[in-house]
């Protein structure tokens, strides 16, 4: 999108006679823009640090909510019909990002799922790792209270 068709919000954009919505987009200092995709999309920040505030879309109960901050070169991925609401971090920065719905090839249609045996060994990870930062744990504070040594001299 060149520097003419750029747009300080979306009602300006869509006064436009083409508008074409996936693209490059500069949202000025001060402006919040609501975008809610039919389709599932991806949001790259190119310039300047975002607030997006997201609801669930319908029909997603588990679908996060809230209040999401990215800075430049991250991207969130939005499932169709999640209700966004976009702008600035910093009042007075204005904000560049690349809104593109998701190529065909690359949205998951069903979410892939663990056999009960690789379940059943992440669990067993997962443990094992909870007992050895617990004997750490116990381990420093057992030195700590050794005579001329504090909680301050324990190494992180």
């Amino acid at each position: 999108m060149s520097e003419t068709n750029v747009c300080g919000s979306l009602q300006d954009c869509q006064k436009l006679k083409t508008v074409r919505w996936a693209g490059t987009w500069h949202l000025a200092p001060e402006r919040a823009m609501s975008l809610l995709p039919r389709k599932k999309s991806q949001l790259l920040i190119v310039q300047g640090s975002a607030w997006i505030t997201t609801g669930k879309p319908m029909g997603h109960w588990r679908q996060s909510d809230g209040d999401h901050f990215l800075q430049a070169g991250q991207i969130m991925d939005v499932v169709a019909g999640t209700h966004l609401v976009l702008q600035s971090r910093h009042t007075h920065e204005a904000l560049r990002f690349d809104w593109r719905e998701m190529p065909p090839g690359l949205v998951q249609h069903h979410s892939p799922k663990a056999s009960v045996p690789e379940l059943a060994r992440q669990w067993v990870q997962a443990w094992a790792q909870v007992g050895l930062a617990t004997g750490s744990l116990a381990r420093a504070l057992w030195h700590a209270r050794l005579p001329g040594r504090q909680v301050s001299d324990m190494p992180v």
